[in-house]
């Protein structure tokens, strides 16, 4: 019996039999990318094509256990990829239709490195974490907080975050950053440690998000 792996491994043994539920992940200039399937993409655009997908681990039965630069998990080997108007490639890229956005880059140091979100989030929201419904926007005033705060917050690996936070247990807040270009963004917050999936809060932020999660229950 086998199990798929994350953030681009899989286990020990080099060939699968049967099904394999991959999580649809890519790797581009040593940056890792996942799909975004919970955004509008009507928003944003294609820039200049920038290399195509050479290896699909779907398409071996023996596959290579760590990603390389083009390779896939789910895509079709020969699948173009092209910049995101507006986007660092190093956050963004077109995989053919699909939305991709970066989760893991070995260079960069802050969360706007990662996600190359300064000057560009527009709203903070909860949503459910059950079925992504909006729950509460942010305040103004707290909004825009959030956004000059958050993409200064200093870049973790998930892996090293995972480990000082002991898997990341604890209770969760699901939110939303929507763009000015409409296009949204999924991530989570963990109370007990007060910390995105690849940044720690600051204790301003982490007392502001504490803040507005009461409002939801105060309405």
């Amino acid at each position: 019996m086998l199990l798929t792996g994350c953030a681009g491994k899989i286990i020990p043994d080099k060939c699968l039999y049967g099904d394999v539920d991959y999580a649809s992940i890519l790797q581009w200039n040593s940056v890792q990318y996942y799909d975004n399937t919970d955004t509008k993409l009507s928003g944003l655009s294609k820039g200049k094509a920038i290399g195509k997908i050479t290896y699909s681990k779907t398409e071996h039965r023996c596959p290579r256990h760590e990603l390389q630069d083009g390779d896939a998990t789910n895509l079709k080997t020969g699948t173009q990829l092209y910049e995101v108007n507006g986007y660092e490639p190093s956050a963004r890229i077109w995989a053919g239709d699909q939305l991709y956005e970066a989760y893991s880059n070995p260079a960069a140091r802050t969360l706007n490195d990662l996600l190359d979100v300064t000057g560009k989030i527009q709203t903070v929201r909860f949503i459910s974490g059950n079925d992504g419904s909006d729950l509460m926007d942010f305040t103004p005033e707290a909004n825009a907080i959030f956004i000059r705060e958050f993409p200064k917050l200093e870049y973790i690996p998930q892996e090293e975050l995972s480990k000082q936070t002991k898997s990341w247990v604890g209770n969760l807040y699901w939110m939303e950053i929507e763009m000015k270009d409409g296009s949204t963004s999924r991530i989570t917050y963990n109370t007990m440690f007060p910390s995105f999936h690849s940044a720690y809060a600051t204790p301003e932020l982490a007392e502001l998000i504490e803040q507005q999660r009461k409002l939801i229950y105060a309405r």
